[in-house]
């Protein structure tokens, strides 16, 4: 459902207040059939805040963000647990070429890179993301 709205209705993120509320109901939904994947993402916003002047606030497109000062950004997380990191092109590259990340679902040509929060065992690989995001800077 995320990718189809994404691809084809990508309009309606001008609605105010309508891109956080799908992002609430994926995330309802996945608190309801992937609990696992929810407890994954909690843990991935603690070990995050214990990054050096990390902190997390609302997306404007839903989710959560993560934010360093003064650089902003680092990336966010989405209600069904799909991570997107900014990092400088080659970073991105190297990544997209071992096939561990995949392209961002907006921008596939940019730095941004999107990656699955499955479960717990994820998290240490996300937590790097965040850290080479942080080291972009």
């Amino acid at each position: 459902m995320f990718y189809f709205v994404v691809r084809y209705a990508r309009w309606l993120a001008r609605v105010p207040g309508l891109p956080q509320f799908f992002d609430a109901l994926l995330f309802l939904s996945t608190w309801i059939f992937k609990r696992s994947r929810v407890e994954a993402m909690e843990a991935l916003e603690n070990e995050a805040l214990r990054l050096p002047n990390v902190r997390l606030k609302n997306h404007r497109f839903g989710g959560t963000e993560f934010v360093r000062e003064p650089q902003g950004e680092l990336g966010h997380i989405h209600g069904q647990g799909l991570l997107d990191v900014l990092l400088t092109r080659e970073a991105s590259q190297k990544l997209l070429a071992t096939g561990r990340v995949r392209p961002h679902h907006v921008f596939p040509d940019s730095r941004w890179i999107s990656f699955q929060i499955k479960s717990m065992d994820d998290i240490p690989f996300a937590i790097e993301l965040l850290q080479m995001a942080i080291a972009r800077a």
